[in-house]
């Protein structure tokens, strides 16, 4: 049986098995997706985590210096696994954050050298990396009724509701890229991680994920608002 042309557009049908069997297995599991357990953090009340995710996420923008970036690690460490969450939810939290990360580092490189820009896009992809992981803790750890219920007492309605569906479509987010990014790999897209590495294949990214993944969030953003009109959202008596 022909299979047709291997390039990033058409499926290699002999991986298509293999993907619907994960898809099936579920074993891959979604990032930034809501954890029940009964731990500290997640007895805390809604707004007190919010002020705490704030509270972290300010000083990793005002740490400069290394020992305050590695303290600010190990008590972003604390946060998290005093949820008791998993290594595997810690691994597919950070993951982008630590990609991100490395291009921001060899930019750097690239154009400062070596000797100068190596700390700077290290210390730059912390921050950045700092300033995220906070949140995640807070959507792994809150059910929506708590974040819409907090975020109700301090802003208005609308406001609130648009905030919490930002939230609320993280994880969904998340979930949208790993599907597309294994659907693409199956039909020859080069951006697994390890092809990331170069640069030649940076284009297959941006056509292959990102402009999908733009289409998405477009056409969901749509379907939520259209949602939120039929129910009568924003209506004044």
């Amino acid at each position: 049986m022909k299979t047709g042309p291997t390039g990033p557009c058409y499926w290699r049908v002999e991986n298509l098995k293999q993907f619907e069997f994960k898809g099936k297995l579920g074993s891959i599991g979604n990032a930034f997706q809501y954890r029940a357990n009964t731990s500290p953090i997640h007895r805390l009340g809604a707004g007190w985590k919010l002020l705490l995710c704030g509270l972290l996420a300010a000083l990793a923008i005002a740490a400069r210096e290394p020992w305050a970036l590695a303290t600010l690690v190990g008590a972003n460490l604390v946060f998290y696994f005093s949820a008791r969450l998993r290594l595997s939810d810690f691994w597919r939290d950070i993951r982008i954050f630590l990609f991100q990360m490395v291009i921001i580092t060899g930019l750097y490189v690239i154009k400062y050298g070596a000797e100068e820009g190596l700390w700077p896009g290290i210390r730059t992809g912390s921050q950045i990396f700092l300033m995220f992981l906070p949140g995640t803790v807070f959507l792994r750890t809150t059910k929506g009724s708590q974040i819409m219920r907090s975020l109700k007492r301090i802003m208005s309605e609308r406001l609130s509701f648009i905030l919490f569906t930002s939230f609320r479509f993280i994880p969904f987010f998340a979930r949208e890229f790993h599907e597309i990014a294994m659907a693409q790999r199956l039909r020859g897209a080069n951006i697994a991680p390890r092809r990331l590495w170069n640069p030649v294949h940076w284009k297959d990214l941006f056509n292959c994920l990102m402009i999908p993944l733009m289409v998405r969030a477009l056409k969901t953003a749509k379907e939520a608002a259209l949602s939120a009109e039929a129910r009568g959202f924003g209506e004044r008596n």
